[in-house]
């Protein structure tokens, strides 16, 4: 559920996003599809529109912990202001056309996301751990780290 009035298009913004497979199928359990959102995920971020803080994919769903950066969220795309839901429904799009042309899946997601706007009260470490531990809870890796599929990347805000 969206908060009304809020400015999602907002670069001082930290999001924790969850997307999930289509029919929560366990499409991640394929290295070659998890390649596939990593890669996009890293283009994402050298392009600038992003600042990536953690992410793991886990097989039927991804999380990520992340701000529009200035330069994306200041300008305007072809449908208005750019705002989370457009990064979100970009990096959808594109994910899922990848995995159609090499034959994986179809359609890769489902239709909406989960997104929660971290409030200032919130400890985004905690958060991190939560979204960085999620394999470890579920029993796929003893710690984080060795899960090949949760990575922190950027320090996080103060």
């Amino acid at each position: 559920m969206h908060l009304k009035g809020f400015n999602y298009g907002s670069h001082e913004c930290v999001f924790f996003v969850t997307i999930c497979t289509a029919e929560k199928k366990p499409y991640f359990s394929k290295p070659n599809m998890c390649r596939v959102i990593i890669d996009e995920l890293e283009y994402r971020l050298s392009k600038k529109e992003i600042r990536l803080y953690c992410y793991c994919i886990m097989p039927d769903h991804l999380h990520i912990l992340l701000s529009l950066e200035q330069n994306y969220a200041s300008k305007n795309g072809a449908f208005g202001e750019r705002t989370l839901q457009n990064w979100v429904s970009t990096f959808k799009r594109y994910t899922g056309r990848m995995a159609k042309q090499a034959h994986y899946v179809w359609p890769l997601w489902q239709k909406n996301f989960y997104d929660h706007v971290v409030r200032k009260d919130e400890s985004l470490v905690g958060i991190c751990s939560y979204i960085l531990n999620n394999p470890v809870r579920k029993g796929m890796a003893p710690t984080w780290e060795r899960y090949p599929y949760s990575r922190m990347i950027s320090d996080l805000p103060t």
